[in-house]
């Protein structure tokens, strides 16, 4: 993973002078507003950075340039690294910005530097060629907490507001970037959802063109509105009671769930990526081993689930999810398996059931219920989107299956052939592994027909399909190639093995079934050259096939 090194400008003369500190998910920010021997320095930092600061700052305007000190509250990430600056040439000139909250408790640090108390100078600090202008965020997460704005760039330092825990080093946030680590460290920090959505209604009419939070991710300005707008909606204060309450842990995870996957939603159209998130969360949260998701689909029903990749698949509804979809409430106790309608947005009609395999009891109250139903509306949605897509794809798969199928052996046909085999022999020239065809053709098949009806016919030929079916093995192409002659491709074979199965396959033909007439079979051998088009591997074989009839039949001849 890169780690910065050397300042980064996110705005016009706004600069991030911080450093990152590998594994750790709690990285400290620390920004930089250049405005000459005026320079304002946003939350100095941890004394983990202090030495990075310093070097960082020193490469812009220089230590004792900076004549503001702006702390949003009086943590030791936030408050740490002034006595390194202190020494390392900051003046004692400089004033340190913030709330009197903040000040009550920063002026027992003993430091050398003057207040500058927001609240006092109407809640702005007027520079060369811009103005800070300071919000009041009360209790996120300090009782004397603010953001300060600054109205030339529309940069919003946020302090702990939009922070997130964060796994990387990367200082920027993307449109795929995800809000669990916001929302987890939110969940964690602030004391409730009332004080944090009045926080972000505070922030509503400032034209923010970018966030720069003291920890997390710096948030451009096209995820300023979905920011506010999540942000705002978060339930705090939960973990406070998770410990004594099993049922609101499984409620606090759910609630994350919901969330987490609205995003995908809003982000991926892809259905599997979504079933595939869907189950990682559900693996995560709420301690399931596995997730099936059963739809209706007209007469049919549809299962997505892990063993195919959520692609779907028609198949028979085990008796509980049957009885789901014929409207029985879900199965709720949480003990193996739990069973969650999914019902769209607007409707009472059970569209299909999620099914979350667990590994262990969990306790479901009536809220983590209705959280479970809103997870299960936005799955529902999914869902029914997917299977009309699926469906279309399955019988456009069955219709294929169809056309590539010889209607009396249920063999594949020449028309499979010509699709496949292009394909499978560029496949084994890039590896270099052997591949073998048998050309194989009924003898005397006209006198069959001639003597005994095609009726007869039909069945000598089902009976060598069969055969041929049998002793191929799985990877091996088996191919009605015309009237009583078949094909079969072997791949890993030369030719001396393709010889011994193709000998096989003759005496296993001449064994008689039945009341059908005895008949026996003649085979080419033709074993695959290196860079050979396919119509000349199968002239080959047939060229083999040709010899094999012309010394007397019932034989197997391979080509040179």
């Amino acid at each position: 993973m890169h780690v910065l090194r050397g300042p980064v400008e996110i705005a016009p003369r706004v600069w991030w002078v911080g450093a990152m500190l590998p594994g750790d998910r709690f990285q400290c920010h620390v920004y930089l507003v250049e405005q000459g021997d005026q320079s304002v320095l946003i939350d100095p930092g941890s004394a983990l950075t202090a030495e990075a600061v310093i070097r960082n700052v020193e490469q812009v305007v220089g230590l004792e340039s900076v004549r503001w000190v702006v702390c949003s509250h009086a943590d030791p990430d936030i408050v740490a690294a002034v006595p390194a600056l202190l020494e390392a040439g900051l003046s004692p000139q400089a004033s340190v910005v913030t709330h009197w909250r903040d000040q009550a408790l920063i002026r027992h640090l003993g430091w050398p530097l003057a207040f500058h108390r927001i609240e006092e100078h109407d809640w702005r600090l007027e520079l060369e060629d811009r103005a800070l202008q300071f919000v009041f965020t009360p209790y996120v997460h300090f009782a004397g907490a603010f953001c300060t704005f600054d109205e030339g760039t529309g940069t919003l330092f946020s302090s702990d507001l939009f922070g997130a825990f964060s796994d990387d080093t990367a200082l920027f946030a993307s449109a795929s970037t995800s809000l669990a680590g916001m929302r987890d460290f939110h969940e964690h920090y602030m004391p409730s959802h009332e004080a944090l959505a009045h926080s972000v209604d505070q922030l509503r009419d400032l034209a923010i063109r970018c966030i720069a939070p003291q920890h997390g991710h710096v948030l451009p300005e096209a995820l300023v509105p979905r920011v506010l707008d999540e942000v705002a909606s978060w339930d705090c204060g939960l973990y406070l009671e998770v410990d004594a309450d099993p049922g609101l842990a499984f409620l606090f995870t759910a609630h994350r769930t919901v969330h987490e996957l609205a995003q995908v939603l809003l982000e991926d159209p892809d259905f599997p990526n979504v079933a595939l998130h869907l189950e990682k969360l559900a693996a995560e949260h709420l301690g399931a081993v596995a997730v099936e998701l059963w739809a209706r689909a007209g007469r049919d029903v549809l299962v997505f689930d892990g063993r195919d990749g959520f692609t779907g698949r028609r198949e028979h509804a085990p008796d509980d999810v049957g009885a789901v979809l014929g409207g029985a409430p879900g199965s709720g106790d949480g003990r193996e398996r739990l069973l969650v309608p999914l019902v769209a947005p607007g409707s009472s009609t059970v569209e299909g059931v999620a099914v979350l395999v667990l590994s262990g009891a969990v306790a479901l109250d009536a809220r983590s219920h209705r959280l479970l139903r809103d997870v299960a509306a936005l799955v529902a949605t999914a869902v029914q989107r997917e299977v009309t897509r699926s469906l279309a794809l399955l019988d456009r798969a069955a219709l294929y299956d169809q056309a590539v199928r010889d209607g009396l052996t249920g063999l594949h046909n020449r028309f499979y052939l010509d699709d496949v085999l292009p394909k499978m022999l560029a496949g084994h020239d890039r590896d270099g592994s052997p591949l073998s065809v048998l050309m194989v053709d009924v003898d005397h098949f006209k006198l069959v027909n001639d003597r005994h009806g095609h009726l007869v016919g039909d069945a000598v030929l089902r009976h060598v399909a069969t055969a041929l079916d049998q002793m191929s093995r799985t990877g091996d192409l088996t191919i009605r190639y015309g009237g009583e002659e078949f094909l079969v491709v072997l791949a890993g074979s030369r030719a001396a093995a393709a010889e011994v199965l193709a000998n096989r396959l003759r005496e296993a033909v001449a064994e008689t079934r039945g009341d059908l007439p005895a008949v026996t079979v003649s085979v080419g051998v033709a074993e695959h050259q290196a860079t050979e088009p396919s119509e000349h591997l199968l002239r080959r074989a047939d060229g083999a096939l040709y010899d094999a009839k012309g010394a007397g039949r019932d034989r197997v001849c391979v080509a040179p």
